[in-house]
């Protein structure tokens, strides 16, 4: 019997299991990145929004001038080394920000950009870019700094956009459009307002030595035991205006936008992470995503190349091909086969163990002579006197095989049934 030819050429199944075992792997990446995959262009203001309020000019004006910058996504950017910038929304818990704060303040410094501007969708525009609404006012602001500090909150309607203003980080900067201040007890200026009524930028005067930035307002704090000189600075900007992608676009406001966070990541290691969990784009990690990050993901890869290895060599067998046996033979002895498998697949033995017994007993008694018209009481009687088989006579191995239920007390009484006839009669 020549075998059928395969209907797929190898090099067609090897280009289909590695498409499909790519997808595969591609299916449980982004299930287990999850949001870390969704696009950061929603018009919000954070690290990675194009539009107006948001902060991704800033990013790349970093990245160019040779600062490495991060995207977090997970609260374990929260301990990355270098300057951790925050961009919370308007309805940011404030113990969530002092939580961050807390557990910043010796691992490096951190800025909160407070959220200035509303805005909103306009079709006609872009994806990610969006229109400009009011103010959010003070409000905001205030509560999400509670737990820092006593503070307040001002815009002054009255200032004059294009003045300039003094900054502790450098030259003076223009004061952008309806100016949000913040005042506060332990409130230290880095850029001036327009008025007396508060900083544009400031610090927060925490017991900590910040030379680079209080060359404007002095710590208040003088009290040596309240002093920490490991402490790193928090910095708050109450305009977003000196950093958003508005104000990038002018570029004396973009040059000051780089000295001040030059001046804040003084003193520490690493570059810029733009946080992204407080703008909900933040993700739990489960188990895939542990899958496909350090350290795991180098057992990810051993498991992938293994897969790989096992597919290659399914492809690559030994000898040649097994050829298999007919489902179905021909012949009495493969009908008498096949229904014995049926049966035995449906759990029905114990109904073939009378036809079985009574068709032993009437070759029995036919091979010696025995008249067909004989009761079964006198057949049993002069098969019986044939003889002992093992200690038992034809009448034991009949009842035997006729009470049998389980399978193996229907074989073995089937067998001894069948090895008496075979000794007796032949």
């Amino acid at each position: 019997m020549s075998m059928q030819a395969n209907p797929f050429q190898r090099t067609t199944i090897m280009i289909m299991f590695a498409v499909s075992f790519a997808a595969f792997v591609a299916l449980l990446y982004g299930l287990g990145m999850g949001d870390p995959l969704a696009s950061g262009k929603n018009g919000e203001a954070h690290g990675a929004s194009n539009s107006i309020v948001g902060y991704k000019a800033l990013a790349n004006l970093l990245e160019k001038t040779g600062v490495p910058v991060q995207y977090s996504r997970s609260p374990a950017g929260m301990d990355n080394a270098g300057l951790l910038i925050l961009t919370p929304g308007p309805f940011t818990p404030t113990e969530d920000i002092n939580a961050v704060v807390q557990q910043r303040a010796y691992a490096g410094p951190t800025m909160i950009i407070l959220p200035k501007w509303q805005v909103f969708k306009d079709q006609k525009l872009q994806k990610g870019w969006m229109m400009r609404g009011d103010l959010w006012g003070a409000e905001p602001g205030v509560k999400m700094l509670k737990d820092l500090a006593d503070v307040s909150i001002t815009v002054d309607d009255k200032a004059r956009p294009g003045r300039s203003v003094a900054s502790a980080v450098g030259a003076q900067v223009k004061t952008p459009e309806r100016p949000v201040m913040i005042k506060g007890d332990f409130i230290r200026t880095i850029v001036r307002g327009p008025s007396s009524k508060g900083a544009l930028v400031a610090y927060l005067d925490d017991g900590g030595v910040y030379a680079q930035l209080d060359r404007l307002d002095d710590s208040k704090i003088t009290d040596a035991d309240e002093i920490d000189e490991s402490y790193y600075p928090v910095v708050i900007v109450a305009d977003a205006d000196l950093l958003n992608n508005a104000g990038m676009a002018d570029k004396p406001t973009a040059r000051h936008a780089l000295a001040l966070i030059k001046a804040a990541a003084t003193a520490s290691d690493g570059g810029v992470t733009f946080d992204l969990t407080f703008n909900g784009l933040g993700s739990a990690e489960n188990l895939l995503t542990l899958a496909f990050a350090p350290p795991f993901l180098s057992a990810t890869i051993c498991l992938i190349t293994a897969a790989l290895a096992a597919a290659w060599m399914a492809f690559n067998r030994f000898g040649p091909p097994v050829v298999d046996k007919r489902g179905m033979d021909f012949g009495k002895a493969a009908l008498v086969n096949n229904s014995a498998a049926f049966i035995s697949r449906m759990q029905r033995a114990y109904l073939v163990t009378d036809l079985y017994a009574d068709m032993i007993r009437a070759h029995a008694a036919a091979a010696i002579g025995i008249s067909p018209l004989a009761n079964e009481q006198e057949i049993h009687q002069k098969l019986d006197a044939l003889g002992e088989s093992g200690g038992n006579r034809f009448s034991a191995f009949y009842d035997q095989l006729v009470r049998a239920r389980k399978p193996q007390e229907i074989a073995d009484g089937a067998a001894a049934l069948h090895a008496w006839k075979k000794e007796f009669i032949g």
